[in-house]
């Protein structure tokens, strides 16, 4: 007589097998998952802050003549929201501003501007440098509000200059940083703010934009962390 079927047995065992295979490959694939989100959340902010400043360039002239900070004068959040508000939000869809306060040595101290774009991503924007503002951009808003936030993975710096010496390298005022930076091994190794370097001198990452930048948005192959 003919045998049909499987016995309770071998039933288990296939279960047991392809669990084990699930087990096995799903981290990868949640990894793989995570870091195609973050690399279209980049992409997408990347585009959307390089529209809203060519935009805000033809209604309020060009970028040098705007209302800069100099070097040395005084920039808190009072001053930075203002400049926001008058040459950046206006061309910013669905956004929520918030003038951004921390903690240190139990004082509550500015923070910068922070706002949350429509995908629940975060950016904030620093103070006034040298006419020169550093951006971080957060594509997780609970590990940023968590503070958990890491560089290369979710944390991400971007820059807006009044002026580039290196315009010619630089597609606009708006950009990544170090963006005038086309080594790529300079970008991965450098001992101040390489990508690729466990504990730099800066003591973040801040070549990761410009390295995922120079491959389109994309993550290297031999890029060290996993999303």
């Amino acid at each position: 007589m003919s045998r049909k079927g499987f016995t309770l047995a071998e039933t288990l065992i296939t279960l047991g097998i392809i669990g084990i295979i699930a087990a096995m490959t799903l981290p990868t694939i949640m990894s793989k998952y995570r870091e195609q989100v973050t690399m279209s959340k980049l992409k997408k902010f990347y585009s959307t802050m390089q529209q809203a400043h060519l935009r805000s360039i033809a209604d309020n002239g060009e970028v040098d003549s705007w209302d800069w900070v100099k070097d040395g004068e005084e920039s808190n959040n009072k001053i930075l929201l203002s400049w926001f508000n008058k040459y950046w939000a206006p061309y910013l869809n669905n956004i929520r501003i918030i003038d951004r306060k921390v903690l240190k040595d139990n004082d509550l101290i500015d923070g910068g501007i922070t706002f949350i774009l429509g995908d629940g991503s975060v950016a904030n924007m620093g103070g006034f440098s040298g006419n020169y503002l550093h951006i971080h951009f957060y594509t997780n808003y609970k590990t940023f509000i968590d503070g958990n936030s890491k560089a290369g993975i979710d944390d991400f710096l971007f820059g807006f200059a009044a002026n580039r010496s290196d315009k010619d390298k630089c597609l606009t005022r708006f950009d990544a940083y170090a963006c005038d930076r086309n080594d790529e091994e300079y970008l991965k190794d450098d001992s101040w703010g390489g990508c690729y370097v466990k504990q730099t001198e800066n003591g973040g990452k801040p070549y990761c934009s410009r390295l995922l930048q120079m491959h389109n948005w994309q993550v290297p192959k031999d890029y060290p962390y996993k999303f």
